[in-house]
């Protein structure tokens, strides 16, 4: 929230889970099959730290001519079994079974059914199905680590060098994201996805942290589909990873024969190397289309039918435009990078406003609260058009950001100033630890305000004391404490009434006692 104030003055196992359809039973598993399921599961119950709550029920299958290649075994949703084709042998089946082992302890625990996807039609799909396997291949390589060295090198498979590059990702990426889970914060912190599960294949790549940005409507095709893009073509598979690798967020425009792509980066640097290596793929491609330009930051092609394809690098994002003619791809470009068009209604008159009503009503409010989501690139947009019209018809405003806290204040004014970088000031106010969402999407207010010396204040209590208070409660604070936080009145009966539900919706479902 902004508050504006006037101032007054490759996979060692390719096994996947299924629910496929059979005709005949299966036939029962052999007896030696069945000792060492349940010596397995006692040893994956003890590396994985879940009990199974039930004995899985294993099948062995006969390998039919021109059966599936590839697949070794796999645990089925729909039939709560595990199933193994007779050709696999040895340790090799020790693995396939560990495996699949840990699928069925993940259905007993997290309900597979409704995790899995069948296809992966979105990045976040993705995501979750590198979660599911990643999580089968870890305990798989810590289970079989000490016997089998050799298997933990599946950890240190490099992307850009697989074969098939969806199955790479999926057990050696998902195996690396796990065992980066489990290394912050043990098995728990594992469990925990599976009821917060990734959301970006970003994720899954960068387990260290990757903050994204939502930039407005339109289907976004994620981190992992740039290296699919770029590893598809001989010419740019080998950068294809570092290419990718500052993603922050994308999404794909279609309006008819109309195409655009948005692709956001964390940093100029990673723009342009990303631009020069999909400059690279298009021109590798070739086809009907024959360059026409070719600038630093803009490359065009046409085809032999007239039709424009441009790509661009503005700061810190990527655009990709393809249009049938020049003047519906000027006008593509114009909606894709002009201000965002806004419908106004005012809840009170009942009506749409124009954006002029509502800056001369804004102007007669003493403070004025902006909300947002906060990975929105567009909500940031329309702040700063706020801020901006606001600024032009009063020089006296002043903002202020909830991303700051209070106690960083000096080092805010101290940017302001001109005496310290941006690099510094990011560091000495600690934002990425306190905030953490991408610091692409306020550096447009920030810098406004520099530039045209409008105050800026950090509104947010320290991490801290919100501890503080969520261990101890308001009443138990000191009076020092209490000051840091200002005057608060409980009692206000419409306010209340209308937070109560939703605070606790806010942060997962979480339901408030009413003594609250």
């Amino acid at each position: 929230m902004l508050v504006l104030r006037w101032r007054f003055r490759p996979a060692l196992v390719l096994a996947l889970f299924a629910a496929p359809a059979f005709g005949a039973a299966p036939p029962t598993p052999p007896s030696e099959l069945e000792k060492t399921l349940r010596k397995l599961e006692k040893d994956v119950a003890a590396v994985r730290g879940l009990a199974f709550k039930k004995p899985v029920v294993a099948h062995v299958l006969a390998r039919r001519e021109g059966g599936p290649p590839g697949i070794q075994g796999y645990y089925s949703t729909k039939d709560k079994a595990l199933f193994l084709y007779d050709d696999v042998k040895g340790n090799y089946q020790r693995g396939v079974l560990i495996h699949e082992l840990v699928h069925a302890l993940q259905d007993q625990h997290f309900g597979l059914a409704k995790l899995h996807a069948r296809t992966f039609g979105s990045d976040a799909e993705l995501a979750l199905a590198a979660l599911v396997e990643g999580d089968a291949t870890y305990t798989m390589i810590e289970l079989l680590k000490k016997e089998q060295p050799a298997v933990a090198k599946m950890l240190a498979s490099p992307l850009e060098k697989s074969r098939n590059l969806q199955n790479s990702f999926l057990y050696a990426q998902g195996a690396r994201y796990v065992a980066a889970l489990h290394k912050k914060g043990g098995w728990p912190a594992v469990n925990a996805r599976y009821r917060f599960p990734p959301q970006a294949t970003a994720t899954v790549l960068h387990p260290e942290g990757a903050p994204t940005v939502n930039l407005g409507p339109g289907k976004s095709r994620g981190e992992y589909a740039l290296i699919a893009l770029l590893h598809s073509h001989p010419a740019t598979a080998p950068e294809s990873v570092r290419a990718a690798a500052g993603w922050r967020g994308d999404r794909v425009i279609e309006d008819g024969a109309k195409k655009a792509w948005e692709i956001a980066f964390g940093t100029p640097e990673q723009a342009r190397y990303f631009h020069a290596a999909l400059a690279k793929l298009r021109t590798s491609q070739g086809g009907s289309w024959k360059q026409t330009l070719r600038e630093p930051d803009s490359i065009a092609w046409r085809s032999a039918k007239g039709a424009l394809r441009g790509l661009l690098v503005r700061e810190t994002t990527v655009l990709e435009i393809e249009a049938p003619d020049e003047k519906s791809y000027r006008a593509l470009l114009d909606k894709v990078e002009g201000p965002p068009a806004l419908t106004i209604y005012s809840a009170r008159d009942k009506r749409t406003l124009t954006f002029g009503e509502l800056i001369d009503r804004l102007l007669r409010a003493d403070v004025v609260c902006v909300g947002e989501t906060h990975d929105s690139v567009l909500h940031h947009r329309v702040q700063l058009q706020i801020i901006r019209a606001l600024y032009a018809r009063d020089d006296r405003l002043g903002v202020g950001m909830e991303m700051f806290q209070r106690p960083y204040q000096g080092v805010i004014d101290r940017y302001l100033a001109g005496s310290i970088g941006e690099s510094t000031f990011l560091k000495q106010s600690e934002y990425r630890e306190r905030w953490g969402f991408d610091w692409s999407l306020y550096r447009p207010i920030v810098e406004f305000c520099r530039r045209n010396n409008v105050p800026l204040a950090g509104l947010n209590v320290s991490k801290e004391l919100r501890a503080r208070v969520s261990k101890v409660g308001h009443a138990k604070l000191s009076e020092d404490e209490k000051k840091l936080i200002g005057a608060i009145d409980f009692f206000v009966k419409d306010h209340r009434a209308y937070w109560f539900d939703r605070l606790g919706k806010m942060h997962g479902p979480v339901k408030l006692p009413a003594d609250q």
